[in-house]
């Protein structure tokens, strides 16, 4: 396949995290575990310990047998299976394998995979069909990549090629490797002999890749770290190691322009939109101040508008490729592509020769769809919202939504308050998104003063949220209920924003299985600084 251009460039180094997903009904939230949390629907919520990549191999070391790889979209899946083929490659791993096919299986999205001969005409190797049907698959390695992006009406269908592959009845001596998004592989972990997830960063491995980053400019290595000390939800956001990568970028381009750093997750996307149109008109020789998305030049903007409506009827659809019907038909595929946001791939022989397309990364599909929601009028947003907000696969779009519009429309608001009474943290992060402290006092005013969070397991990111509601409402809290494992780092950041509800907060209980004791009493002796506290539990 041709090699794709990175952006944002990529550094030759990398490395991520690898955990065994064990087969056990007892389920142990250890500190490990609540470091691979992030609080979306891609969640891993079983009993998982941390494994070396030679030894999640070693599992699959015999013949007949499917290891699953599950992990977030930008976690670096794809890499790491390209990086299994390398080795392979070099007589490093997999050594009884003789014949290994690394498919992306978003070449087949619009065409489902019906035989072995569409994976070898993809690499033009057909002159081995025999020699593999007679061998019933031994020695073969199918490294199917992003099932989440293959056609679900195909990957479910008990008659298919793919299916009767998985379930050992074509090439029953054949190995496999998946990848998924988690919420797209449940169906498979059943079939599969082992299950891995892949993690992205760990704290760490988060300061060893800026100090890699910088090796020789440490002084900006402080920069990066302490910018991500004092916004904890943009460090929350970098243990997906393209977002790392995201914010190194944007990081260093402004900084030298002295303009402001990103404070929420739809900043950070909104400038890296930004810096993506800025370097395609680099590309074609126009000097363009770009300074936000509403000065779009022509005709750059038709195209543009059109990406987003694209991004969201694909997302509410619950696709992550396409083909060219879903594009606006007055633009070409050249038009589409040359912005950045689209990934085209020409490989002929899948679909008739018909390009595939899908967008870069998942999370910038959902920016881009929600910038087109936030472009339509004030009725058709106000639909938009009551459609989508109890849609699990929409929440992300729902967030930067607010991000981008700043919840300024009290119509809209209404709509994500009401939803508070069955998700009030889903509620907190539209709030906190759009950096509208306004809305927190009536958000806790809509709810009788009381925060009341049960059963859930918190991230840091959770916690920066909770923080800046509770800091923003002031007098409107009455209660706090946090009856869920708290990290002793997450209760520090809640009830160091507590300071200016101080007066009206008058019951707190909360839930914290906690090691350290020292640290449970120095929160203990905080709390109680609360003058008007009737109930500590």
């Amino acid at each position: 396949m041709p090699a794709q251009e990175d952006f944002p460039p990529v550094p030759t180094f990398s490395f991520t995290n690898l955990a065994l997903i064990k087969d056990t009904t007892e389920m142990k939230k250890s500190a490990f575990f609540l470091n691979t949390i992030q609080g979306s629907v891609d969640d891993v919520i079983e009993t998982k310990v941390t494994v070396g990549y030679e030894e999640l191999l070693e599992g699959i070391n015999c013949k007949s047998k499917i290891l699953l790889l599950e992990g977030r979209p930008g976690c670096g899946k794809t890499t790491l299976t390209r990086k299994i083929s390398r080795d392979w490659g070099e007589g490093a791993v997999l050594r009884f394998i003789k014949y290994l096919f690394l498919i992306p299986l978003r070449q087949f999205y619009a065409t489902p995979i019906t035989g072995l001969s569409n994976i070898l005409q993809y690499f033009d190797m057909s002159d081995l069909e025999v020699n593999i049907k007679g061998n019933a698959g031994e020695g073969v390695c199918f490294i199917f990549d992003g099932l989440d992006e293959y056609s679900q009406k195909y990957a479910k269908d008990g008659c298919s090629w793919f299916e009767q592959l998985l379930r050992g009845h074509i090439f029953p001596s054949s190995t496999i490797i998946i990848t998924s998004r988690p919420n797209a592989s449940v169906g498979l972990r059943k079939q599969a002999h082992v299950r891995g997830e892949v993690l992205g960063f760990l704290k760490k491995q988060i300061d060893e890749y800026i100090d890699k980053s910088y090796s020789n400019n440490p002084s900006k290595a402080s920069e990066v770290k302490e910018y991500l000390h004092n916004h904890q939800n943009i460090l929350h956001m970098c243990y997906v190691p393209l977002h790392l990568v995201m914010i190194i970028f944007i990081h260093d381009s402004y900084q030298d322009q002295k303009a402001p750093l990103p404070k929420t997750e739809t900043d950070v996307y909104n400038l890296f939109t930004v810096m993506s149109l800025v370097r395609y008109y680099t590309k074609i020789g126009k000097d363009i101040i770009l300074s936000d998305l509403q000065s779009i030049p022509s005709p750059e903007l038709a195209i543009f508008l059109s990406i987003s409506k694209v991004a969201y009827n694909t997302t509410a659809a619950s696709k992550t490729s396409l083909s060219l019907h879903d594009i606006n038909s007055e633009f070409s595929v050249s038009d589409v592509a040359n912005l950045g946001f689209i990934v085209v791939d020409k490989k002929i022989g899948l679909t008739g020769g018909e390009p595939i397309l899908s967008f870069v990364h998942l999370t910038n599909q959902e920016f881009l769809a929600a910038y087109h929601v936030s472009t339509l009028s004030s009725d058709e947003q106000l639909k938009a919202i009551r459609e989508h907000i109890g849609q699990p696969h929409m929440g992300v779009v729902l967030k930067f939504f607010c991000g981008i519009t700043g919840l300024q429309n009290p119509d809209h608001w209404t709509s994500i308050m009401d939803y508070a009474t069955n998700d009030i943290l889903k509620s907190m992060h539209c709030v906190f998104e759009s950096q509208n402290g306004q809305r927190c006092g009536e958000l806790f005013s809509k709810v009788g003063g009381d925060l009341i969070i049960l059963n859930e397991t918190l991230t840091l990111l959770d916690y920066c949220v909770v923080g800046y509601c509770l800091e923003s409402a002031h007098d409107a809290v009455k209660s706090i209920t946090l009856m869920c494992p708290l990290t002793a780092e997450g209760l520090e950041i809640i009830v160091q924003k507590l300071t200016r509800s101080i007066e009206s907060v008058t019951e707190i209980e909360i839930q914290a299985d906690l090691c350290d004791k020292d640290k449970i009493l120095a929160l203990t002796e905080l709390l109680h600084r609360f003058p008007n506290m009737k109930s500590l539990k």
